[in-house]
């Protein structure tokens, strides 16, 4: 009785997975599940499609996500300072420029006209500007830089004439509490000019000079010139030609030129180093 009825069950099993089995591949079934797999494949197809900016990768480029985030963040601290100066400078230039292209290239009334106001806005502005920069500077005169270098004609004068006047004291100095070193050669084209103006500037203010030829031939300014002996070493001397000033007191040299020179530089130049030299310690 149990035999039997373990056959039977048995039967009934294997006829269950026939079933099953006949379901499975039935062409019902079969029709079923082609059609989901087409219906999935042009979803896919679809997505693919809009995202046609990929082109034929199948990756993100992360380059534009990083210049996206960027953008994002420009925005943002737009967002955030919109009276920022710098910000609203900008944005002023980049409209001009803008309507001055598009005046170029579609030269029309309208184009051309809208330039020219935004144009004049601007130097509306600028003449804004110049007007309070005057008048703080009347309200402000230490502020005022052509006050202590003055630029109009008169007070220019009177500059020069201080500057003229300290560059006297300071040879003067350099006269009196020292001198010059003169490093030529003959063959040297700018010590052949340099020389006759050297030669008359010391004459008149009575400035010691000792001429040091290095080449062992003397120009004619200076038929009493030394030879070199380990004084242009010593002076590191590299080009012709040169001039120290000397203080004697302190056993300090200081360059005042290399290489030709007019006397107005040269004036200029014992100035310049007359802070250190005179006195100098």
């Amino acid at each position: 009785m149990i035999m039997n009825q373990a056959t039977k069950e048995t039967k009934e099993t294997k006829k269950t997975k026939k079933t099953k089995k006949h379901l499975l591949f039935s062409p019902l079934w079969l029709g079923v599940v082609g059609f989901m797999f087409l219906f999935y494949l042009g979803s896919a197809q679809a997505e693919f499609y809009k995202g046609h900016a990929e082109g034929w990768h199948w990756y993100d480029d992360p380059s534009a996500e990083v210049e996206k985030l960027e953008e994002k963040e420009v925005a943002k601290k737009e967002e955030a300072a919109p009276n920022d100066p710098v910000i609203q400078m900008k944005a002023l230039r980049a409209t001009i420029e803008r309507a001055l292209d598009k005046a170029i290239l579609y030269p029309n009334d309208s184009n051309v006209r809208d330039y020219i106001t935004l144009q004049n806005r601007l130097s509306n502005q600028a003449s804004l500007f110049a007007n309070v920069w005057q008048r703080v500077l009347l309200e402000n005169p230490s502020l005022d830089y052509s006050l202590v270098h003055p630029t109009n004609t008169l007070a220019k004068q009177v500059d020069l004439d201080n500057q003229h006047t300290m560059e006297e004291e300071a040879i003067a100095k350099l006269a009196k509490e020292g001198g010059l070193f003169f490093f030529y050669s003959s063959s040297c084209s700018y010590c052949r000019k340099f020389a006759p103006m050297l030669k008359n500037f010391a004459n008149k203010y009575k400035i010691s000079i000792i001429p040091i030829t290095l080449d062992g031939q003397f120009l004619p300014e200076f038929p009493n010139s030394e030879i070199d002996k380990g004084q242009a070493s010593k002076f590191n001397i590299t080009m012709e030609p040169s001039l120290f000033a000397v203080n004697p007191y302190t056993g300090k040299a200081y360059p005042v030129s290399q290489g030709l020179i007019s006397e107005y530089d040269l004036r200029k130049r014992i100035l310049d180093i007359s802070q250190n030299f005179i006195g100098g310690s």
